[in-house]
Formats: C-alpha cells, structure tokens, sequence
C-alpha cells in the first residue's frame, strides 16, 4: 500500500529515537526518600533529620560553583567542580547540577512530603541526597534551627558571627570536631574533618 511506505531513512530516523529514549531510561536513575526516615549520620553513633523547608527564613534563587574534595578508601584525593543552580525558601529546596556543556546532570528537589534525587550520570543509591542537603542546610539555614536540631540529638554546634553575612559554624561531637562551615562575602567552605571532604561555594547573583 502506497499510504504505508517508510523510506529507510524514515524507518532509520524511527529505531535511532526508539534508541535513543531507551538509553535514556537506562541511563537516568531515581530516587524518592520520604522526608524523615533517612537520617543523616554526622558520626558513627549520632544523626539528625533533615529540617523542614518551612526553616528557611531567606529565599534563595541563585547560580553556585562548586569545587570539593575527598578521600576515597584507597587513601587517594578525588575531587570534583561543577555548576549549579539553588533554589531554597520555606516551602521548597531544589539543587540542579549541570556539565561544563550547560545540560542539567542531577537535580535534588526537597519538599514537605518528598526528596526527589534524578540523576543521568549518578549512582543515587550510592549518593545520599539527603546528606548533600544537610551540608547545605549547615551552610544556608538560620542558626538557632540549627542549632536546636543539633543538640537535640547530642551535637554541640556554635557559630560565631562576622559582618553582613559572614560566619563560621562548628559541629562537635564531644571533643571530636565533625566540621567546620565558613563564608566570607561570596564564597563558603565546608570541611568536614570527620569524614574526609570538603566543598568551596562560590555564589553568584540572586535573580
């Protein structure tokens, strides 16, 4: 039938879009963790759960660098630098990472009643998303929720305050010091002294 016919380089195009979606479902892994029932081990005996988004006092709607750091099993330094995009107010907390090509790599979204982690070259089983979100909770939330939060679960966490926006913020399990948070103007390095990584924020412009 002449209304039927497929020139090859029709059908051609049709198997290289079937393949194409197939690999990207192979490829994009997900994860959904209700809010709540993934604590977030600061040290070997003591954790925390992640605040609420309804914490967050600022709103955040910005561009970020990332540059971090840490020791694998072997001993050996790994690092990783990156672009991202931060979205964070009282309602939701969103992180979108993206290549040096501008094309989005992962994307953590935390809200009332989820924790979405979606990513096409990450391991997120393996990546806890709820533990990168702590970090920046440390780095971006109000201090006395903070704080609270710590103790109520063992920790001592101070901060000590600079000009505008500067701080630096420790955790401490005991004696033991789990990390340390520290922004100066534009940039916030986070060190966790316990588990062997840091990160450097560079923050760019809020829209």
């Amino acid at each position: 039938m002449a209304g039927s016919f497929k020139s090859p380089g029709c059908k051609m195009r049709h198997v290289l879009g079937l393949l194409a979606c197939v690999l990207l479902l192979v490829a994009c892994s997900r994860s959904n963790v209700k809010p709540g029932t993934a604590p977030v081990y600061y040290s070997d005996s003591r954790s925390v759960a992640l605040l609420p988004t309804t914490a967050m006092t600022e709103k955040l709607d910005m561009p970020q660098h990332l540059r971090g750091e840490f020791t694998q099993q072997d001993g050996s330094l790994k690092s990783f630098e990156g672009d991202s995009w931060v979205r964070a107010n009282d309602s939701v907390l969103s992180i979108m990472l993206f290549s040096g090509f501008g094309t989005t790599i992962a994307e953590i979204t935390y809200g009332k009643d989820s924790l979405h982690f979606e990513s096409s070259v990450m391991d997120v089983e393996k990546m806890k998303a709820e533990y990168v979100l702590a970090d920046f909770q440390v780095c971006f939330y109000p201090y006395e929720a903070l704080k609270k939060n710590f103790e109520a679960a063992g920790f001592a966490f101070e901060e000590a305050r600079g000009t505008a926006h500067d701080f630096v913020r420790t955790l401490k399990d005991g004696n033991t010091l789990v990390l340390t948070a520290q922004r100066k103007g534009k940039e916030i390095t986070l060190v966790n002294s316990l588990r062997h990584y840091s990160y450097h924020i560079t923050l760019g412009e809020e829209q």
